[in-house]
């Protein structure tokens, strides 16, 4: 079994469980490996495949999302392109975000540098776009960080209701208070 494979089949027990829940034991079952296995692909043990993961999951989000603030075109459709990316990495409110999994506990301890340093890059970005949209810089940087918080508030929300479909009417909700172009 490569990598890739396993991270498949490890990640969503990070999702569902969360770094503290997602013991040995529940990692090696999501597999079919032993753990004896699981450390020769990952002699670091869990935190090694937290942090694999964690990469794996910024890059997704990236490219997913981020990655369509920085096309060419207006503000306003890049920045509807962001939230439906977004949406597109949660698979439509269906599944939670690994990042958001791993900012609790002592996930956080290990991984919190970097996941805030990430979302500093990922809302300067945000809050350039909506500059670009012709908001001014701070009115921008209150807009960037009210998105985001709308986006994962929306997806905790609506898992904690098990009802995806209200994500998916917040998106559209979401993207009809964006900036006209």
């Amino acid at each position: 079994m490569d990598q890739s494979q396993l991270l498949r089949q490890l990640l969503p027990v990070f999702r569902e469980q969360g770094y503290e829940g997602a013991t040995l034991n529940k990692l090696a079952a999501a597999t079919g490996l032993g753990k004896a296995s699981l450390y020769h692909h990952f002699p670091g043990g869990k935190a090694e495949i937290a942090a694999t993961l964690l990469r794996h999951a910024v890059a997704r989000l990236e490219k997913l999302a981020f990655s369509r603030l920085r096309k060419g075109g207006s503000a306003t459709k890049r920045l509807e392109e962001f939230v439906d990316g977004f949406s597109a990495y949660t698979e439509h409110g269906t599944s939670p975000c690994v990042i958001a999994a791993f900012s609790q506990g002592s996930a956080w301890q290990l991984h919190g540098d970097n996941i805030a340093q990430q979302f500093r890059v990922w809302n300067g970005l945000l809050a350039a776009t909506f500059e670009a949209a012709g908001q001014k810089p701070k009115r921008a940087q209150r807009e960037a960080s009210t998105l985001l918080g709308q986006l994962y508030g929306e997806l905790q929300l609506s898992r904690l209701q098990g009802e995806p479909r209200n994500f998916r009417r917040s998106i559209k909700r979401i993207k009809k208070q964006l900036p006209a172009a």
